[in-house]
């Protein structure tokens, strides 16, 4: 019987996409941008390269970005990774439909839960501005724990906070290793959020796809929950 649904933040819950388009204008006050690029035309390339890179990491985006000639005079990239720490906890754009489908979840009777990798500082920044800081029954952050997915143990460690087995908990998340093979090598059932970089692959199928959270009520009837038309009805 499922218990539990477990996300993960970036791409899943909160919109990268939105908040990189957001923080176009601080980019250009902060570094010498290419002045006859516009915000929108800039926006589109960081989207492209965060989709394609953002597994990677922030070095290589910021490589695709030079090579675009986003920059005038290219930044070093301490000075980049520190302006996206900077401006991820200042302007964090959430999904509109985030917070209702979680608070439908817990209506319905289902704990909700978060594994994310990062900082604590960084994550629970963009958790207040999303507000979504107390939706949660349980937060695990890869820095905190010191434990990151896919090691399968932050995934342990998030279901014993919880109080369920892994086989009670289903995760969502938009990448494939770090989610999708890390939940399901720890025992849980996944859905996989194909929203970013879709032709990813991995060690274990997902046990669901869905192309948008507002698809999630339908399939996570599967999985055996014992009111689903209360879920269908409370989430959305």
């Amino acid at each position: 019987m499922l218990k539990a649904v477990i996300f993960d933040l970036d791409h899943t819950l909160f919109d990268r996409h939105g908040t990189l388009r957001a923080i176009v204008p601080a980019l250009r006050r902060a570094f010498r941008v290419n002045p006859e690029m516009s915000d929108e035309e800039i926006g589109a390339v960081w989207c492209y390269a965060d989709d394609r890179y953002v597994y990677d990491g922030w070095s290589y985006i910021l490589a695709y970005l030079k090579e675009k000639g986003v920059f005038v005079s290219p930044p070093e990239y301490p000075d980049y990774r520190s302006f996206i720490y900077r401006e991820f906890a200042r302007v964090a754009v959430p999904f509109d439909h985030t917070l209702p489908m979680l608070e439908g979840l817990k209506r319905s009777g289902l704990l909700v839960g978060l594994v994310t990798n990062g900082q604590h500082a960084l994550q629970y920044a963009k958790l207040a501005l999303t507000g979504l800081e107390y939706v949660f029954d349980e937060i695990v952050v890869s820095g905190d724990v010191g434990l990151e997915k896919p090691d399968r143990e932050i995934f342990f460690y998030a279901c014993e906070k919880l109080g369920i087995e892994p086989a009670e908990a289903v995760y969502v998340g938009d990448n494939r290793r770090n989610d999708i093979d890390g939940a399901a090598g720890a025992g849980m059932r996944t859905v996989w959020l194909k929203s970013t970089n879709p032709g990813q692959t991995g060690r274990y199928e997902p046990d669901a796809v869905i192309a948008d959270l507002r698809e999630l009520p339908e399939a996570l009837k599967q999985f055996g929950i014992r009111n689903s038309e209360l879920l269908y009805r409370n989430v959305f």
